[in-house]
């Protein structure tokens, strides 16, 4: 057996082709595509009160978001948005003035997801459930991380009288070694629509497969995230700029800079109050308040060590760092550039001119940038210079991890239903 299925009792041997698991879940395409929205709705919003319950999920990394991004309220925003303000859309044909208009499955999602976080499957098979398809997940390492005890969870969920362990009937979470050409191209070719979360090696050989000429593709490329001061929050109020370090911390913290929306490097403009160090300072004390980390791979350990000794060697640099081995790095320097990202708590502080200095650094590449700003007009006026070099989310510090719709200026469970028009 080549094929590992990941259930809600575990991993397990399951075929040494793909062709078993499509049959058995397209034979499952017309059961949910009846299923009412609000079913599924009530349905994920049980499971978001149970994973916060249940022993098995509770403390896994990202639970806590992920519990409230399944709530009702939420849900509901996310398909008002994605579906024209109507996911009656979903449950069939819908009068839209003279004629009707429906929002239909694709069919077959297949997902290749990434491996950097471990609640990041559900935020791509709830909006393919949702829109009503039935989905095949690969996950990226044998380890599921966590991804049986969600399932087994949501297997336990209920809603009137859909049960969970009934919508796993249209799901398939499976590994298999990511070389085997084969079973890829057999995945591809099953699909209706492609969801790619990886890195750019990996969206490259995924978009290379063979597909049908009706599939499309949907893509999760790398990212890189930064964080802005300005003049004005580095000069003003002495406790909303602490709250906004706070806020930037969280981000770098959570997931541990391993989401492609933490931040690896923000930026200062230079002011009259406070020095580079003065700042890095105020990131070190608010480190210093984390829990030490559980535990480092000796690479990132190596890593971290380079860049400290760098920055320490280096009299253009400066650096901070906790004295209980590598739990934390404030690296200061004055170089305009997006850092090479060491992650696991490392970030580069880099005091510039102005915020319009860092402008031509911007591109489709940087997914979200954490803004401090003083003055909401120029927020905004930031904002229209990002959108327009390619940045999807500018955000407060300490949301830049909330997962939301737009996700890297997609809406992705628009682009999970096909608009079907019918007039008379």
């Amino acid at each position: 057996m080549v094929v590992f299925r990941i259930t809600p009792e575990g991993m397990h041997p399951a075929a040494d082709s793909l062709e078993p698991l499509v049959e058995g879940l397209n034979l499952n395409r017309e059961w949910l595509a009846k299923i009412p929205i609000d079913n599924l709705v009530a349905l994920f919003a049980d499971f978001a009160g149970k994973i916060l319950r249940d022993p098995r999920t509770k403390s896994l990394e990202g639970c806590m978001f992920l519990s409230a991004w399944l709530g009702e309220n939420n849900l509901r925003q996310l398909l008002q948005l994605n579906l024209n303000g109507n996911p009656a859309y979903l449950d069939g044909f819908q009068p839209l003035g003279r004629n009707y208009l429906a929002a239909k499955p694709q069919g077959l999602a297949a997902m290749w997801m990434a491996g950097n976080v471990a609640t990041l499957p559900m935020f791509s098979l709830v909006p393919a459930l949702l829109a009503k398809n039935v989905c095949l997940m690969k996950l990226a390492d044998p380890d599921p991380a966590g991804m049986d005890k969600l399932l087994a969870v949501l297997a336990e969920a209920q809603a009137g009288e859909l049960r969970g362990a009934e919508l796993l009937e249209a799901v398939a979470v499976i590994w298999f070694d990511y070389h085997n050409r084969a079973l890829n191209e057999q995945m591809s070719l099953a699909a209706d629509v492609k969801i790619v979360w990886g890195g750019a090696e990996a969206i490259r050989a995924i978009s290379a497969l063979p597909r049908r000429e009706h599939c499309g593709e949907i893509v999760f490329g790398p990212k890189y995230s930064i964080g802005l001061i300005d003049r004005e929050r580095l000069e003003g109020d002495p406790a909303k700029l602490e709250d906004a370090v706070a806020g930037f911390v969280r981000d770098i913290s959570v997931f541990d800079q391993r989401a492609c929306s933490a931040p690896q490097t923000i930026f200062l403009e230079r002011n009259a109050k406070r020095s580079l160090r003065e700042v890095g300072e105020i990131f070190a004390r608010q480190f210093a308040k984390l829990p030490p980390k559980p535990g480092l791979d000796s690479y990132t350990t190596m890593q971290i060590a380079n860049v400290r000794a760098r920055w320490a060697m280096d009299e253009n640099r400066d650096v901070i760092a906790s004295t209980d081995g590598a739990n934390w790095t404030v690296c200061l320097d004055r170089e305009l550039a997006l850092k090479e990202a060491v992650q696991s708590r490392t970030i580069f502080l880099t005091e510039i001119e102005a915020w319009r200095d860092i402008i031509p650094l911007l591109s489709p590449k940087v997914q979200t940038v954490g803004l401090a700003f003083g003055r909401s007009e120029d927020a905004l006026e930031f904002a229209e210079a990002a959108a327009r070099a390619g940045v999807a989310r500018c955000v407060r510090p300490g949301i830049m991890n909330n997962y939301e719709s737009p996700w890297d200026g997609k809406l992705l469970i628009n682009h999970l239903v096909r608009w079907v028009t019918l007039k008379l």
